[in-house]
């Protein structure tokens, strides 16, 4: 859009309306939304005057029922639309996942207009680490199914393990973000599930900032990863409608709505009216765009399907008279490891990433990254540090480093990358100090493919490496015009590098998945 256009548009709207109210609850959160969409309007129409007005909703009065048994009902978000319906308001703010109408998309004036983190936040009291260490239960707060089920059971296995039974108990929890914090601060809980997106809103809205600070100070954090614990339809999105005979409003939501986060909401909404809509039901999804790959990903429980795992993904790769040789079956035979025994983890630094299941391979290194914050590659990863007795903070879930710069800028995570070192094996620590970080390496990689293995890759027209340094152990071998695929992250990095043309999967898992499905 020229400027010209919105010249125009914004004359427009001055002579059809110059002043505009905006429904929303009461919540902080929900007043910290709505002055986002203040901030996005202004910021293309300065001289609009835009208003709040406060809706109480069903699930601000009802503050004791479990939500599980009331959400999915628009329990809030139906006083706010009956607000807009009798144009007592031009605008209404909602969060998208408390959005449960089927039609929402079909039939109204709306722009989803921002998205934070999709991913839950667990928050510990400190003394969370005393009970582990006691086998003591774990209380974990929590109004949702789909956050009972997925977060205790990945917790029963993320958390720091000390040769003692771990037990996690989810148990309802209510009110409002800062009510929760205030709960958890008090010690009604030992920690609590919340949406990271509510939490950076809050640390960026001036009237909350002092108050979700002070409760989030000297707190032990965790964000939950995507696949173990997939989010809500729309968590992390807001959205704004109004209705549609109201010019004015319609021209400022077309002037900020975000196409393709619509289109992404619209997708995972798919899944929604499939399963249910809201944290109350049992199951997650999300959809996700990567500089590499777009897809979808949604893993729970229903009444009719059962334990389901779906992908939705374009994979550009044919097995057609083709033979394939996938690493991800072989991936300890290709290298013995060398573990190097005087680490030296740069002391100054406050944060590592930990590349591997096999970084940590002793107590030395485990001892100098104690009192660091801690991120894991992925799951995988994360489990093998907690059964060291290693607080993880979160991961990458499997998509590469990258995928987490935007959660390290986040309000609520709030580290820079100049202070992580990257804790890795000897050829990878070479490839991330030519990008600019600090790495160190605590094993190395010695080849040893056997002669059965090796053949496999060289008889191979399409080749799937769960890491660059396999490819470069075979690559004197390969056929001459092999397909290569592999999964996000820098495996695909390094492989472009070299001048070739991977097809990248989103992950390890969702290869094996896709080869599963071609059978």
């Amino acid at each position: 859009m020229g400027f010209f256009y919105f010249i125009s548009l914004t004359v427009q709207i001055y002579l059809l309306k110059s002043s505009f109210t905006i429904a929303c609850r009461g919540s902080l959160l929900s007043l910290a939304q709505a002055h986002l969409f203040i901030t996005k309007v202004n910021a293309v129409f300065p001289h609009i005057q835009l208003n709040i007005k406060v809706v109480e909703t069903a699930g601000d009065r009802e503050q004791t029922m479990p939500l599980h048994l009331v959400e999915g009902k628009d329990f809030f978000t139906k006083e706010i639309q009956q607000t807009l319906n009798r144009k007592e308001a031009d605008f209404a703010i909602h969060s998208m996942k408390d959005v449960s109408s089927l039609d929402f998309f079909n039939e109204g004036y709306y722009a989803v207009f921002d998205r934070e983190l999709m991913q839950d936040m667990a928050i510990f009291n400190a003394g969370v680490v005393t009970k582990l260490q006691k086998g003591e239960v774990v209380v974990i707060g929590t109004s949702s199914p789909r956050r009972s089920n997925m977060a205790t059971a990945f917790l029963q296995k993320a958390l720091p393990q000390f040769d003692e039974k771990i037990t996690v108990e989810a148990v309802s929890i209510r009110g409002n973000v800062d009510t929760r914090l205030q709960k958890l601060h008090n010690g009604q809980y030992d920690g609590i599930i919340l949406a990271a997106a509510g939490l950076n809103r809050l640390l960026q809205y001036e009237p909350a900032k002092q108050k979700v600070g002070e409760l989030l100070k000297d707190k032990k954090l965790m964000l939950l990863p995507l696949f173990e614990c997939p989010p809500a339809a729309g968590q992390g999105a807001v959205v704004a409608e109004t209705q549609k005979d109201n010019e004015a409003a319609i021209a400022v939501l077309k002037a900020i709505a975000n196409t393709q986060l619509t289109e992404t909401i619209k997708k995972e909404r798919v899944y929604a009216g499939r399963y249910g809509y809201g944290c109350s039901q049992p199951f997650g999804v999300f959809n996700l765009h990567t500089p590499a790959i777009s897809f979808t990903y949604a893993s729970g429980s229903s009444s009719n399907a059962g334990n389901f795992t779906e992908w939705d993904f374009d994979a550009a790769v044919s097995l057609k008279n083709k033979t394939l040789f996938s690493s991800a079956d072989y991936m300890k035979s290709f290298f013995e490891y060398k573990y190097t025994e005087d680490v030296a983890v740069d002391k100054n630094i406050s944060t590592v990433f930990i590349s591997s299941y096999k970084v940590v391979h002793g107590n030395a290194v485990k001892k100098q990254i104690e009192n660091k914050r801690v991120w894991a590659s992925g799951t995988k990863t994360w489990y093998d540090l907690a059964k060291k007795g290693v607080w993880v903070q979160g991961s990458a879930d499997g998509l590469g480093f990258n995928f987490l710069l935007p959660v390290f800028k986040s309000p609520l995570i709030n580290i820079d990358t100049a202070n992580i070192e990257i804790l890795t094996n000897k050829n990878s620590a070479q490839h991330w100090a030519a990008d600019g970080f600090k790495a160190v390496y605590t094993y190395e990689l010695n080849g040893s493919l056997p002669a059965e293995i090796k053949n496999k890759i060289a008889e191979a027209d399409i080749i799937f490496w769960t890491s660059y340094q396999q490819y470069e152990l075979c690559k004197g071998f390969l056929k001459d015009k092999v397909q290569h695929i592999c999964p996000s992250g820098k495996t695909a990095i390094l492989l472009q590098a070299q001048g070739l043309q991977p097809v990248i999967f989103p992950t390890i898992k969702s290869f094996i998945y896709w080869k599963k499905k071609q059978a």
